[in-house]
């Protein structure tokens, strides 16, 4: 095998590594990479070194095929994911685990109207915010309050959030919390109050649990306004609590907890509530008060989850600081609520105002899930109380045996009905055949033996979810005990269903969402023909499909048909390049640099092929993150106006180039597919934002609309 030690006699079982006496070094695993697979990997801080160790160390899983069908391999090792050819030399792509966010569900595809929300801002307003080392801004506080003004509230604005559909709230954070305005309508008077406090004066420490009080106290309101509630915490470092705690009052072994927190100056409904049951406080040092403050920040999360409701709260915090920080205290607030996000940014402007981005989605996603419009008015949605647990991604492997009633349920035989997808000529659903993988050895290869049944299994609980849909892990099975086991077969899926009771038998609901990413799929093939680029420039939609089956058991809840949406499990680092109200996703990285040093004798080879031509690959030219902007412009000129296709997301790696889910179209001739397609205005908000890049020229394509 080339580039390995024909000595080195390597086993793997079960997912573990077993290796004879003699190995060679890791620096010996010789690896092909291409130019923007190096870019790529370098934006996502994975040395080459750790790819070689996957190799070497990792759990090695057959990974989802190319898209012509090639075989691919996973390793998996210290939380990174690399995924190589058939040979295991060369590189496909890799990401961080813990950068991996689990991929955006579809966005609703019914026409609907958002409720009221509330947007909870707490600030940090430390003396350490005063520091100037945000490039291009005086100091920290100038560059928060600048990304939030820009990519914060007006883009609401520009979707249309104002006229109260859209509550803020905004609390700065010092020794005590100042609760600087309350329940503030979206506007142009808050966006110029947001820049001029730009100039505001940051002082003293950031006491994480006053100002978590102050924002209890404003949250109760929404109890009865059966709002939903985003709330949003920035901080450049840890609470400064456990200062104040052990400056103010010392702890001995005749104090009780309550006596602590009353002669602190602490609210005690936070602290004896996470704090009940536990013992006296003794002894008392800053790390067990740095503990105790993190019991109270994480608690207090959960109590906000409990007074208004987990479906209705985001809680995003963002750790804004320099990575040396220590920000566990934030990221174990995020992980208190199953509906929300930790990012942790260093002082990059750029990311920050990516990460507001993102957070403006999860806002949009809250203000559109309560209330659906029907034609005879709105009406209020029922959630599936069956979906509301949530489980782990499972690791299974093709031809896996997995068994029905664990932690999966088998629909076989009379259970699975058929399975269809889209078809753009005819412009109907039309049946689809099933995935024709090999079985397992002693079965044979032919799927028409005695005793043979086709179906699906889907996981039981959910790993994911949006504003309409729940996502589960799905495989095609083939079964020889009707349904009491099955072969995985094909791909890993992902299965996609209504979060409400109201849409489990509306058939339109999947049908409209894969004539969508149908229709998006023929103009890019339009579009590769035109460009007429290499495979990393080559952009494509994932092929859905719509399983039918009998008897949801707990998936469904119910008795009866159901219409499962079912496409591939992307492998890579979700992306979202742009969505449907004129939004355009920004690199983070602000410090890239090439590099072009010589590979030491043993590392990653560097393959010099490079599929770009002299227009693609120059300096100040083109480049991968170009061509999904270069695409939706192209789709409006394509279609003569009539389309827009956006909300591009998924994810890219230099051999298959984009692989896309969930797109909107905007329709010029009015809304087609529900809210998220927002006609006329929606092709006017990618136009308000678009700059034409080097593709845009290559295609041809005029500038702006023309409507």
């Amino acid at each position: 095998m080339s580039g390995y030690n024909m000595d080195c006699v390597t086993y793997r079982m079960s997912g573990l590594c077993i290796r004879g006496s003699t190995e060679l070094p890791t620096s010996s695993i010789t690896l092909l990479s291409h130019p923007h697979g190096r870019q790529r990997r370098d934006e996502r801080g994975i040395d080459k070194r750790q790819l070689q160790e996957a190799v070497k160390y990792g759990r090695k899983e057959r990974a989802n095929p190319g898209r012509n069908g090639q075989t691919r391999w996973r390793y998996t090792y210290k939380g990174i994911v690399y995924i190589t050819d058939e040979t295991s030399r060369h590189e496909i792509t890799s990401w961080k685990i813990a950068d991996s966010p689990e991929p955006a569900p579809s966005q609703g595809l019914g026409s609907r109207r958002g409720g009221t929300s509330h947007v909870l801002l707490i600030v940090d307003h430390s003396g350490s915010m005063r520091k100037n080392d945000v490039p291009g801004y005086n100091n920290r506080i100038a560059a928060v309050y600048d990304c939030l003004a820009r990519d914060l509230v007006q883009p609401q604005l520009r979707a249309g959030a104002g006229l109260g559909k859209v509550q803020v709230s905004l609390i700065e954070m010092s020794d005590d919390a100042k609760v600087v305005f309350e329940r503030c309508a979206l506007s142009s008077n808050l966006l110029a109050f947001l820049k001029d406090r730009m100039n505001a004066r940051a002082r003293s420490h950031g006491n994480y649990l006053i100002a978590l009080d102050a924002a209890r106290d404003i949250l109760l309101d929404d109890v009865a306004r059966q709002n939903q509630v985003f709330v949003m915490m920035l901080s450049d470092g840890a609470p400064s609590d456990h200062s104040s705690f052990s400056t103010s009052y010392h702890v001995d072994e005749d104090e009780d907890e309550d006596d602590y927190y009353y002669h602190s100056g602490r609210q005690t409904h936070i602290a004896q509530a996470c704090l009940h049951g536990r013992p006296v406080v003794t002894n008392q040092t800053w790390s067990t008060v740095s503990e105790l403050v993190q019991i109270a920040c994480v608690g207090w999360v959960k109590g906000i989850g409990d007074l208004l409701g987990r479906d209705r709260v985001f809680m995003g915090t963002v750790a804004f600081g320099p990575p040396t920080e220590n920000y566990v205290v934030l990221e174990k607030m995020a992980a208190a609520l199953p509906r929300s996000s930790f990012q942790k940014l260093g002082l990059s402007a750029a990311c920050l105002r990516t990460a507001f981005s993102s957070l403006t989605d999860s806002i949009t996603t809250l203000r559109t899930e309560a209330t659906y419009v029907y034609a005879g008015g709105p009406r209020q949605l029922t959630l599936r109380p069956e979906i509301s647990f949530k489980g782990e991604r499972q690791s299974y492997e093709e031809r896996e045996i997995i068994r029905n009633g664990l932690s999966w349920e088998l629909y076989v035989g009379s259970n699975f009905v058929h399975k269809r997808q889209y078809d753009p000529v005819a412009k109907r659903m039309v049946d689809a055949p099933f995935t024709t993988s090999p079985l397992p050895p002693g079965r044979g290869s032919a799927f028409s033996q005695p005793g043979t049944q086709r179906g699906v299994a889907h996981a039981m609980y959910k790993f994911a979810e949006g504003a309409e849909r729940v996502v589960y892990q799905c495989t095609e099975v083939v079964s020889f005990d009707n349904g009491a086991t099955g072969y995985c077969v094909g791909p890993h899926l992902v299965a996609k269903s209504t979060r409400f009771n109201e849409h489990l038998q509306t058939e339109e609901f999947h049908r409209d969402f894969c004539r969508t990413q149908g229709e998006a799929e023929e103009l890019a093939k339009l579009f590769n023909r035109r460009l007429g680029a290499g495979p990393e420039w080559q952009l494509h939609f994932l092929p859905c499909f719509v399983y039918t089956i009998k008897d949801g058991g707990r998936y469904s809840g119910r008795r009866g048909t159901l219409e499962i949406l079912v496409e591939e499990e992307l492998e890579g680092k979700f992306t979202k390049w742009n969505n449907n109200a004129g939004g355009v996703a920004r690199t983070c990285d602000t410090n890239r640099t090439n590099r072009n040093s010589t590979a030491p004798l043993g590392a990653i080879e560097e393959d010099d092929e490079d599929y770009d031509s002299d227009d693609y690959g120059s300096a100040g030219r083109a480049s991968a993150d170009d061509v999904p902007q270069a695409f939706s412009h192209f789709t409006h000129y394509a279609t003569a106006g009539q389309k827009l296709v956006c909300d591009l997301q998924g994810v890219w790696n230099s051999v298959d180039g984009f692989m896309l889910t969930d797109p909107v179209i905007h329709h010029s001739s009015g809304r087609r597919s529900g809210a998220t397609d927002k006609g006329r205005a929606g092709i006017r908000f990618f136009f308000n934002s678009h700059v034409c890049n080097p593709l845009c020229r290559r295609l041809g394509l005029p500038p702006g609309s023309t409507i």
